[in-house]
């Protein structure tokens, strides 16, 4: 089974071709895309790139769930993450703080602002503790953006669900990513990779059993399943170094 992330793992940083065409060349390799999209956007790119229909999708950072090709949502999931999300509460909370404005929902989990600094930032996610509001906060330090998401919204937490469901075992999955919101599938749980591309704040804190790759996107995600497919006894051995 290959997990993995979509922007910047499996595309924009080429590769796309040679990766399809190895997973279609070995179609005993369930996928599961995990990916900040959501699902509309997603859709679109798997199918562009020629990628396998997924056994599941996870978007907006795992706060969905969606199964097969037909990408039926999973209800009892999304339960899971309505039971304590409240984007009005939200708003709310942060309502006519200064230097924080609200830019819009770019989808039904997460909530968009405007951050004017490292000061504003503080004091968002202060009165969010305040307010008891049960979330998670993302923060892109070039954009000056804070989205709010559900708590459970996490990658590792929805792929081991998913796992669960298909009656599979973490050491019959490798994982590949390349950005914070990838940490918590990278942390050890899973045999994966790192693609060369990835944020220089994940590689010093991840275990050998983690793969780095000294190629980007999909040709690190392809280095790195090869090991996993053809060459398990490297893996066992890079999962013991040191």
């Amino acid at each position: 089974m290959l997990a993995s992330d979509i922007d910047g793992t499996l595309v924009g940083c080429g590769g796309e071709a040679a990766l399809a065409d190895y997973l279609r060349a070995h179609p005993e390799i369930g996928v599961i895309y995990l990916t900040g999209r959501t699902r509309a956007n997603a859709e679109p790119i798997i199918r562009h790139y020629g990628f396998p229909e997924p056994l599941a999708l996870a978007t907006d950072i795992g706060a969905d769930v969606y199964w097969g090709p037909d990408l039926r949502v999973d209800e009892n999931w999304a339960f899971q993450q309505r039971r304590d999300w409240s984007p009005r509460r939200v708003l709310h909370a942060l309502e006519g703080l200064d230097g924080v404005k609200f830019q819009g929902r770019s989808s039904h989990w997460r909530i968009v602002f405007q951050i004017r600094d490292q000061e504003a930032l503080a004091c968002a996610k202060a009165q969010l503790v305040r307010a008891g509001i049960a979330c998670r906060t993302l923060w892109d330090g070039e954009e000056g953006r804070l989205d709010v998401v559900p708590r459970g919204a996490l990658k590792g937490r929805a792929l081991k669900y998913i796992l669960a469901r298909l009656n599979l075992k973490a050491q019959q999955c490798f994982v590949a990513g390349d950005a914070e919101n990838d940490g918590d599938l990278l942390e050890g749980r899973y045999r994966g990779v790192l693609v060369a591309n990835a944020s220089l704040s994940l590689r010093d804190h991840l275990p050998p059993v983690i793969l780095r790759s000294p190629y980007e996107g999909a040709y690190g995600v392809l280095d790195g399943l090869r090991q996993f497919v053809d060459d398990p006894v490297a893996m066992f051995r890079a999962e013991y170094a040191g």
